[in-house]
């Protein structure tokens, strides 16, 4: 009777159970939540590890067992951040750039009395502009002719050269162009004066202007490299000039003596005469490199290479051939700059 009675609990247990995992299984899968995502393809095929075709391989480790745990996987290295620095240079600071953007700035005239845009600026000008002062430029001389000496001994070499454009042409195409759309200046349309920034495009055509005449400086300074005749003939122009100052003076003294001015005039004559084929001579030449520049801007760097290489000509005249290929490049990155703002 016991063991009927058992056998019937048992097969009543067994049915609940039957029943609670019939209802547990059916409520899970009717509640399942389905999520689909996209999935990116991967970048690159994927592929199995070499071990997969050479099967894979485990070489003895013969270490002791006491020795300090490691990682068997090597890190991968990692190479060193690049950090660039700028060391502004003893002589030529940083301020010679805010002072050479303002120097091509100020020039700029958006219309001419013609009313085309135009540019003042030239080699002759900024030339001028640092002779009146040395803005930019660490020198301790109250005497400017001695302290535009001293710069120029100092960094119209072909090593400086190089350096200083290097350091400097990046900040200074960013300056200029910055400093052109934000900060305001006097410019003249036509004969009227307005106090403004200017538009990209304004920007963009004094940024050509200017190439126009840093190419132009690049050819005179390439033929004073290549033909040292040229320095050569400045010398001899200064010499001549030296003699008419000579003969005007012997021709005072003449009058003011009441002799006779037929020789020191006739002698005067001839000095000019010279003096003025030499010039002649020398404008010639350099129109064959540059036929765009003025007659007065090439005589101006004739006179201006000559007392460059005065002292040293062999030494100094390469100079002249590195600034030229600086200079070129140079305008090829105003051009740029210029194409960038259209």
């Amino acid at each position: 009777m016991n063991r009927r009675r058992n056998a019937l609990i048992l097969i009543a247990c067994a049915l609940v159970l039957a029943i609670g995992a019939y209802i547990l299984f059916t409520d899970s899968k009717q509640e399942e939540t389905v999520v689909r995502q996209v999935v990116a393809p991967l970048a690159e095929t994927a592929t199995a590890p070499s071990w997969v075709d050479t099967g894979q391989s485990a070489e003895p480790d013969y270490s002791s067992a006491a020795s300090e745990t490691h990682n068997a996987t090597p890190k991968p290295k990692q190479s060193a951040p690049i950090v660039i620095e700028v060391s502004e240079n003893t002589m030529v600071s940083f301020t010679f750039v805010e002072s050479l953007a303002d120097f091509m700035l100020i020039r700029f005239m958006p219309q001419d009395k013609n009313g085309m845009p135009a540019t003042l600026a030239s080699a002759k000008s900024l030339n001028m502009y640092y002779g009146q002062e040395l803005d930019g430029f660490s020198v301790r001389n109250d005497d400017i002719q001695l302290a535009r000496k001293s710069v120029l001994d100092y960094a119209f070499t072909p090593t400086m050269i190089k350096s200083l454009y290097e350091l400097y042409t990046p900040v200074l195409m960013e300056h200029i162009v910055e400093t052109a759309a934000n900060d305001e200046r006097e410019y003249k349309n036509g004969g009227q004066a307005s106090h403004r920034t200017l538009s990209d495009a304004e920007t963009g055509v004094m940024l050509k202007l200017n190439a126009d005449r840093i190419e132009q400086t690049s050819a005179v300074f390439r033929a004073i490299a290549n033909d040292p005749s040229i320095t050569d003939m400045a010398g001899k122009y200064l010499q001549a000039a030296k003699a008419v100052e000579r003969s005007n003076v012997q021709l005072q003294n003449a009058i003011a003596d009441e002799k006779s001015t037929s020789t020191p005039s006739a002698r005067l004559k001839q000095a000019i005469i010279q003096r003025e084929q030499i010039k002649k001579a020398v404008i010639e030449r350099l129109k064959e490199a540059c036929s765009d520049c003025s007659n007065t801007e090439l005589f101006y760097l004739a006179q201006w290479s000559y007392r460059r290489v005065l002292s040293e000509p062999d030494k100094k005249l390469p100079t002249f051939k590195v600034a030229a290929e600086v200079l070129d490049d140079l305008a090829k990155q105003f051009r740029t700059a210029a194409d960038e703002l259209k």
